[in-house]
């Protein structure tokens, strides 16, 4: 995306925590309009993108403080200035989607500091690095995280306090990920592509996640990392996504579904940490009856994730995942490790039905009752609600009983066939921005040349084909439609 335009002037004002902000160092203007090309391979990006991905791994912890100084000082003009809009130059009315405010910083090494800088400073020490920050499309990502009722000052307040947790991942991706102090938010690296997809959807996506049923994970904001080292110049996007599993939700196992079967199950032995990697041959050996839904929550489940996934098929996106989170009510997390073998993912399959027999009474009073006491205005709770997502309501008496965070997460209540065991189900869509372009299409031909049933159960297969087999799986294999068997009370469950 090349910078067109810059301009801006205004006063300076200060922060609420007495940091002062430079509003002349914050320039504005509009990205460039280069216009997607269907017949773009995306090679250049995929390239480019992971070379300067590999680039930054030792700077990983320098670009997350450089990154949330910039989102609390950008997000804090927005907040402070909507009444006070000056018109000016270079922005006109339809060009809100291509606006960018830019932000300079220099990281000093003598000093350990991250200050803010004049545009043509430049770094005067070995070691000190200058970064230019962009919130891309500020103004329309300011109204829809308003729309979906996030607080701006609330979100920058997620920023405010402390630095990122670093959980960049250093395997096939090589994505940078953070994580807010209070884990509300997930901050992941994309492709150039990737982005400039984004942003020339971003008007619909706005529309999608507003005006209909839909479990698009929420993106709530796009910025640009800009840097120089000895090598090249660095240009990097980021998004910041809602968390759908934080740590109130007390998430038992998380999986990865994408209905694919070829490198779909989790390797080695089993730790408390993989049941959070979980994909979907591991979801078939655990649980190969599925999980019961009441009736009308299954018929309205399976229209939004078939729209959400017909939205997608016509942008030509494919390789997306439902992750499903799923909280045990009956089953304590020290009872579910105590009766699974330390052999291997794969021999948990045999042990399922005892588990089920050992704790199916159980009262897993410990949730109920630490519920009851906590203050929820202390606890950060998702803002990802499921129900609340589906347009969907049910008797919460009934279903969350005396359950806080259930009652303020709104999941979705399942019983899993054969053990009879109760759950509560979180879940979104993610990874939406990957087309099936020319490199995709190529890979998928080459993995067919030595296995052929990469066709059809690879990861990557053409839109068509996979939206069919994820929606096959989903509604075949996880969710199954209770009908009249969805009996939740528990005699002598508190």
């Amino acid at each position: 995306m090349a910078y067109l335009l810059e301009s801006i002037d205004k006063n300076k004002h200060v922060t609420s925590n007495n940091a002062q902000i430079d509003s002349t160092k914050i320039t504005e203007g509009l990205y460039g309009t280069d216009l997607w090309n269907p017949f773009d391979s995306r090679f250049a990006s995929y390239v480019k993108s992971s070379i300067q991905l590999h680039c930054v791994t030792s700077k990983t912890s320098l670009i997350g403080r450089v990154l949330r100084q910039a989102i609390v000082n950008l997000v804090y003009r927005i907040t402070r200035e909507p009444d006070e809009h000056i018109e000016n130059d270079t922005t006109v009315i339809g060009t809100e989607h291509r606006i960018y405010h830019s932000y300079r910083y220099k990281y000093e090494s003598k000093t350990d500091k991250v200050l803010g800088t004049t545009l043509n400073e430049d770094a005067d020490a070995d070691g000190d690095i200058e970064f230019e920050i962009s919130a891309l499309a500020p103004t329309v990502f300011y109204k829809l995280r308003e729309d979906l009722g996030i607080s701006n000052i609330d979100f920058r307040q997620s920023f405010s306090k402390h630095r990122m947790k670093d959980f960049t991942n250093p395997g096939r991706s090589g994505s940078l990920m953070y994580k807010t102090f209070d884990d509300l938010y997930i901050l992941k690296s994309l492709y150039e592509h990737e982005a400039r997809l984004f942003m020339q959807i971003l008007a619909g996506y706005h529309l999608q996640l507003t005006q209909r049923p839909t479990i698009f994970n929420r993106i709530v904001g796009l910025y640009s990392i800009r840097f120089g080292t000895l090598i090249s110049n660095i240009e990097i996007y980021v998004a910041v996504m809602l968390n759908a599993f934080t740590p109130s939700l007390r998430i038992n196992e998380i999986f990865d579904l994408k209905g694919s079967k070829i490198n779909r199950q989790l390797e080695g032995t089993l730790s408390l940490d993989k049941l959070h990697k979980l994909k979907d041959l591991d979801f078939v050996n655990l649980y190969p009856h599925g999980i019961r839904i009441p009736s009308n929550i299954y018929q309205r489940l399976h229209r939004v994730i078939s729209n959400d996934a017909r939205v997608l098929r016509k942008l030509n996106i494919t390789d997306y995942s439902l992750i499903l989170g799923i909280t045990h009510i009956d089953v304590s997390q020290d009872n579910l490790m105590q009766c699974r073998p330390s052999a291997g993912i794969s021999a948990l399959c045999h042990t399922v039905n005892t588990i089920a027999l050992l704790c199916k009474h159980e009262k897993n009073s410990e949730r109920l009752i630490s519920n009851t006491q906590i203050y929820l205005k202390d606890v950060p709770i998702s803002l990802l609600k499921p129900l609340e997502m589906l347009h969907e309501k049910i008797d919460e008496d009934l279903f969350f009983n005396d359950d806080a965070i259930a009652r303020s997460t709104l999941p979705i209540p399942g019983i899993i066939n054969k053990s009879d065991q109760r759950v509560y189900l979180y879940f979104a869509i993610i990874d939406m921005l990957q087309e099936y372009d020319t490199r995709k299409s190529l890979e998928q031909k080459l993995k067919q040349m030595t296995n052929p049933n990469h066709q059809s159960q690879g990861s990557v297969i053409e839109p068509d084909e996979y939206e069919k087999r994820f929606l096959n799986f989903i509604f075949q294999s996880v969710f199954i439609d209770a009908g009249d068997d969805f009996s939740w009370a528990r005699t002598g469950t508190s």
